[in-house]
């Protein structure tokens, strides 16, 4: 059989492909306006997590009482925790863009940034890669909105040196980044 282009021209629809989201989060997502510190909502892994829940209602006495959300670092404490829901996010976006035509190299665009958050996250403060990821992440939504996908494979400069640079990982003396450096020094 013929693979049919451009793809998902055919394609279920995209709520069945995550079964475990809400289609309100699917559509807030095609239409670039989830924001970042939101994307747990993707996590199939999290989606039953009480963590979440920030509106509490009691059947009993008819009352609702409101949580405040927690802060970013709580909901992204590790790197996975963040990769996991961007992944899917990225795949929601790969298959809404594609099938309206957007170019092949979408996807490559999505996967060289999130190679670029294993590499940052292994030199700087995780506190200070998710701040980055999160401006980083406001910026692409709204290039996005303008149809513009492009922005995820490029490195945001501004940014890194207004989060990242100044939260450089410390290195214990003989690692290889330290020792790199003292080679370096000494030529």
């Amino acid at each position: 059989m013929a693979a049919i282009y451009p793809p998902g021209q055919d394609a279920q629809p995209i709520a069945s492909l995550f079964p475990h989201v809400d289609p309100d989060v699917i559509a807030s997502v095609v239409r670039h306006e989830l924001p970042g510190a939101e994307i747990y909502k993707l996590d199939s892994r999290r989606i039953l997590e009480s963590t979440w829940n920030i509106v509490e209602m009691a059947m009993d006495d008819s009352t609702v009482s409101l949580h405040a959300a927690p802060f970013a670092i709580e909901t992204y404490p590790t790197l996975d925790s963040l990769l996991v829901p961007l992944n899917a996010y990225f795949s929601i976006l790969c298959v809404e863009g594609l099938s309206k035509g957007q170019s092949a190299v979408l996807p490559c665009h999505f996967f060289r940034y999130s190679s670029h958050l294993v590499k940052i996250a292994a030199q700087y403060d995780w506190k200070a890669v998710l701040s980055y990821h999160l401006a980083t992440f406001a910026r692409r939504c709204k290039e996005m909105r303008k149809g513009d996908y492009a922005g995820w494979g490029r490195v945001d400069m501004d940014l890194m040196e207004e989060f990242l640079v100044p939260n450089q990982k410390k290195r214990p003396y003989g690692s290889v980044f330290s020792t790199h450096n003292a080679r370096r020094k000494q030529k």
